[in-house]
């Protein structure tokens, strides 16, 4: 069922999808370590995890950055967030496929928990909680950021990510409308708004046209 009242967002009786505890370091880690899929106050110090990691990229540099280097958002986040840039395009390889199997609906692949192993190695090899959250911000930036480029180039308005999911209070699983609040709501509101609509611009921006994606569905 899909609801077009966005304010459920908002509304603590909605909540994350349930995501049991798991052994790293592979997605089901990897869900179960993030802020995307938690509540109440291990939510929050998660949260907190990743507006400090976005506290220290300057929205104005990343644009610059992205119009500069002329290649795709993950590459280019990645630098920003201190990652060895000869191994950028390795990172956004792994990402895309952690981006297959990141949401609690999608089957978890052998493939992508490679993927994810990987990825704890080359942010740092502990697979704790800040690891966990800054893979996740690189994995929500793929797919989202490529489907903005897309809609800013043509002019569309519609949200690059159309919904969302939550649990009713009567146990059942619902999808919410993102049309009016694109950037969600409530607790789990995208942190990284204002970077992504910067590493859009300057990828937009960049010499070579950089490849877009169709708007997620």
């Amino acid at each position: 069922m899909t609801s077009r009242n966005h304010a459920l967002l908002a509304d603590p009786a909605y909540t994350m999808p349930v995501v049991p505890d798991a052994a790293p370091a592979g997605v089901a880690w990897l869900r179960a370590s993030v802020a995307r899929f938690s509540a109440g106050a291990v939510h929050e110090r998660r949260r907190a995890l990743v507006v400090a990691d976005l506290d220290r990229i300057d929205p104005q540099h990343l644009r610059e950055r992205a119009a500069r280097d002329g290649r795709g958002p993950v590459e280019v986040l990645a630098e920003a967030l201190g990652l060895p840039g000869e191994l950028a395009a390795s990172i956004a390889a792994d990402v895309a496929v952690v981006a297959t199997a990141y949401q609690p609906h999608t089957a978890i692949t052998a493939e992508a928990d490679r993927a994810v192993a990987r990825l704890v190695r080359v942010c740092g090899g502990v697979a704790d909680e800040a690891t966990a959250n800054r893979i996740g911000l690189l994995v929500q930036a793929c797919d989202a950021t490529k489907a903005l480029v897309a809609h800013l180039a043509s002019g569309r308005s519609d949200p690059p990510v159309p919904r969302t999911r939550r649990v009713a209070p009567d146990g059942t699983m619902i999808e919410i409308d993102l049309t009016e609040t694109p950037y969600g709501l409530g607790p789990h509101a995208c942190p990284a708004h204002t970077h992504a609509q910067s590493l859009a611009s300057g990828l937009l921006e960049a010499p070579t046209p950089q490849p877009t994606a169709p708007t997620p569905t």
